[in-house]
């Protein structure tokens, strides 16, 4: 399949998907005598888990090291359970760190409210 057809299919642009060869989330393809690069089936999945990932948080170094090699290869499910725990323990932590921001926010809100604040 040529990167164009692969693009659709996958619902990503062509230069994301040589941003991901690039970045060795992806295997090289190869190449017909044209030039042009010819993509295996199962790319269309791979990209597909890339762009979720990248949806739910995940970094590429995050997404690289949880990809197999083999394009055609299976993620263990185990190895998908430990990465969303682990991301989900970041985004908890995220969250309690912005109600403190918040909460610090609102505080200067009311400050600067007071009408016995001095001017800044």
């Amino acid at each position: 399949m040529k990167i164009g057809q692969l693009a659709e299919v996958a619902g990503v642009s062509t230069s994301r998907i040589r941003f991901y060869e690039k970045h060795g989330l992806m295997p090289a393809p190869t190449r017909l005598e044209n030039g042009y690069r010819d993509y295996p089936e199962e790319t269309i999945s791979r990209l597909r888990t890339i762009t979720m990932s990248k949806a739910l948080g995940f970094s590429l170094s995050e997404i690289k090291r949880i990809l197999p090699d083999d394009p055609g290869d299976l993620i263990a499910r185990g190895d998908v359970i430990a990465s969303l725990k682990s991301k989900l323990a970041d985004v908890d932590h995220r969250i309690k760190d912005l109600k403190v921001t918040r909460q610090k926010v609102k505080d200067m809100i009311a400050y600067f409210e007071d009408p016995n604040t001095p001017a800044c």
